[in-house]
Protein backbone atom coordinates (compact mmCIF):
# COMPACT_ATOMS: atom_id res chain seq x y z
CA UNK A 1 0.00 0.00 0.00
CA UNK A 2 1.04 3.74 -0.61
CA UNK A 3 0.46 6.26 1.89
CA UNK A 4 0.03 9.79 0.30
CA UNK A 5 -0.98 12.93 1.64
CA UNK A 6 -2.99 11.00 4.58
CA UNK A 7 -4.63 8.65 1.94
CA UNK A 8 -4.26 5.18 1.83
CA UNK A 9 -4.27 3.56 -1.52
CA UNK A 10 -3.73 -0.29 -2.56
CA UNK A 11 -0.40 -0.08 -5.46
CA UNK A 12 -1.47 -3.80 -6.24
CA UNK A 13 -5.33 -2.63 -6.87
CA UNK A 14 -3.95 0.82 -8.55
CA UNK A 15 -8.06 0.92 -9.75
CA UNK A 16 -9.17 1.26 -6.46
CA UNK A 17 -9.61 4.96 -5.79
CA UNK A 18 -10.62 3.68 -2.51
CA UNK A 19 -8.98 5.83 0.50
CA UNK A 20 -8.69 2.55 2.51
CA UNK A 21 -8.49 2.58 6.33
CA UNK A 22 -5.59 1.10 8.72
CA UNK A 23 -7.02 -1.17 11.46
CA UNK A 24 -6.38 -3.42 14.42
CA UNK A 25 -7.74 -6.74 15.93
CA UNK A 26 -6.62 -8.95 18.20
CA UNK A 27 -6.81 -11.97 15.15
CA UNK A 28 -5.32 -9.68 12.40
CA UNK A 29 -3.00 -7.50 14.27
CA UNK A 30 -2.58 -3.98 12.55
CA UNK A 31 -3.62 -4.49 8.77
CA UNK A 32 -5.29 -2.49 5.73
CA UNK A 33 -8.45 -3.44 5.40
CA UNK A 34 -9.59 -4.18 2.00
CA UNK A 35 -5.78 -4.25 0.85
CA UNK A 36 -5.19 -7.26 -1.82
CA UNK A 37 -3.99 -10.03 0.22
CA UNK A 38 -1.80 -12.37 -2.25
CA UNK A 39 -0.56 -15.94 -1.29
CA UNK A 40 2.95 -16.76 -2.92
CA UNK A 41 5.53 -19.70 -2.95
CA UNK A 42 8.68 -17.96 -3.11
CA UNK A 43 11.16 -14.92 -2.83
CA UNK A 44 10.99 -14.01 -6.23
CA UNK A 45 7.20 -14.35 -6.43
CA UNK A 46 7.10 -11.30 -3.57
CA UNK A 47 9.51 -9.13 -5.70
CA UNK A 48 7.20 -9.60 -8.83
CA UNK A 49 4.50 -7.74 -6.76
CA UNK A 50 6.79 -5.62 -5.12
CA UNK A 51 8.03 -4.52 -8.19
CA UNK A 52 4.49 -4.55 -9.59
CA UNK A 53 3.46 -2.15 -7.10
CA UNK A 54 6.09 0.65 -7.31
CA UNK A 55 4.88 1.54 -11.05
CA UNK A 56 2.12 2.79 -9.48
CA UNK A 57 3.59 4.50 -6.95
CA UNK A 58 3.94 8.45 -6.80
CA UNK A 59 6.85 10.55 -7.82
CA UNK A 60 8.12 13.42 -9.00
CA UNK A 61 11.50 14.60 -10.10
CA UNK A 62 13.76 16.77 -8.03
CA UNK A 63 17.47 18.31 -7.99
CA UNK A 64 18.86 15.70 -6.07
CA UNK A 65 16.84 12.81 -7.96
CA UNK A 66 15.67 12.29 -10.84
CA UNK A 67 12.69 9.52 -9.78
CA UNK A 68 12.17 10.10 -6.03
CA UNK A 69 9.33 8.86 -4.22
CA UNK A 70 6.80 11.64 -3.20
CA UNK A 71 4.57 8.81 -0.47
CA UNK A 72 5.64 5.93 1.86
CA UNK A 73 5.18 2.06 0.70
CA UNK A 74 4.12 -0.54 3.24
CA UNK A 75 4.73 -4.25 2.42
CA UNK A 76 3.65 -6.80 4.95
CA UNK A 77 4.57 -10.36 4.59
CA UNK A 78 2.85 -13.09 6.82
CA UNK A 79 4.92 -16.34 6.83
CA UNK A 80 2.96 -19.85 7.92
CA UNK A 81 4.73 -22.59 8.49
CA UNK A 82 3.87 -26.10 9.85
CA UNK A 83 6.41 -28.77 11.38
CA UNK A 84 5.49 -32.25 10.69
CA UNK A 85 6.22 -34.67 13.24
CA UNK A 86 6.12 -37.89 11.44
CA UNK A 87 3.03 -40.50 10.62
CA UNK A 88 0.79 -39.63 13.54
CA UNK A 89 3.08 -37.73 15.55
CA UNK A 90 1.18 -34.21 14.66
CA UNK A 91 2.16 -30.77 13.66
CA UNK A 92 3.55 -27.52 15.02
CA UNK A 93 2.30 -24.46 13.33
CA UNK A 94 3.95 -21.13 13.30
CA UNK A 95 3.10 -17.48 12.57
CA UNK A 96 5.44 -15.39 11.81
CA UNK A 97 4.58 -11.42 10.24
CA UNK A 98 7.01 -8.45 8.81
CA UNK A 99 6.39 -5.32 7.63
CA UNK A 100 8.85 -3.57 5.44
CA UNK A 101 8.60 0.11 5.25
CA UNK A 102 9.64 2.34 2.57
CA UNK A 103 9.69 6.09 3.84
CA UNK A 104 9.00 8.95 0.74
CA UNK A 105 11.98 10.51 0.00
CA UNK A 106 14.02 12.54 2.77
CA UNK A 107 16.11 15.00 0.35
CA UNK A 108 16.25 18.25 2.21
CA UNK A 109 13.83 20.58 0.53
CA UNK A 110 16.38 23.63 -0.06
CA UNK A 111 18.61 20.93 -1.60
CA UNK A 112 15.99 19.67 -4.38
CA UNK A 113 14.19 23.15 -5.00
CA UNK A 114 10.88 20.81 -4.54
CA UNK A 115 8.48 22.42 -4.78
CA UNK A 116 5.27 19.99 -5.01
CA UNK A 117 1.61 20.07 -3.60
CA UNK A 118 2.90 19.44 0.02
CA UNK A 119 5.70 21.48 0.40
CA UNK A 120 3.94 24.63 -0.60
Amino acid sequence: VEIYNEKVKDLLNPDSQADLEVREDAKHGTHIQGAVELAVGSAAEIMEHMQRGSVYRTTEATNCNEVSSRSHAVLQVTVKAVQRYGEGGGSKRRLAKMSLIDLAGSERAYKTDNRGQRLL
